[in-house]
């Protein structure tokens, strides 16, 4: 009777492992799914990254050719404010409203 007792837990203890070793199978699997998945959304967004760099560097590029034509412009001598006739005010208090205007040009003086 013992050996049978015996017997029994070791089938039951087999079948115990055998689930656990099925749980893990499964629970490997669905990590490793995970890993692939964020491993894909982190490889969009390194693509994204880099074309943002990109563009950023692009704007930075055109942002310092601007800059560069309005010191060029500002060197090759400026403009007499009597020789512009006045138009009409805006009501823009914006900056470019007024960096266009005669009046900032004599506060720019």
């Amino acid at each position: 009777m013992t050996e049978e007792n015996e017997l029994v837990r070791l089938e039951q203890f087999v079948s115990t492992l055998l689930a656990k070793f099925n749980a893990l199978r499964d629970e490997s699997k669905k990590l490793t799914e995970r890993l692939q998945r964020r491993e894909a959304t982190i490889e969009t967004l390194q693509d994204e990254l880099a074309a943002m760099k990109n563009e950023r560097g692009d704007i930075s590029s055109r942002v310092s050719s601007l800059i560069g034509k309005i010191e060029e412009w500002e060197s090759e001598g400026e403009i007499s404010t009597e020789d512009v006739e006045p138009t009409e005010k805006h009501s823009d208090s914006g900056v470019q409203g007024n960096l266009f205007s005669v009046d900032a040009m004599r506060s720019n003086s």
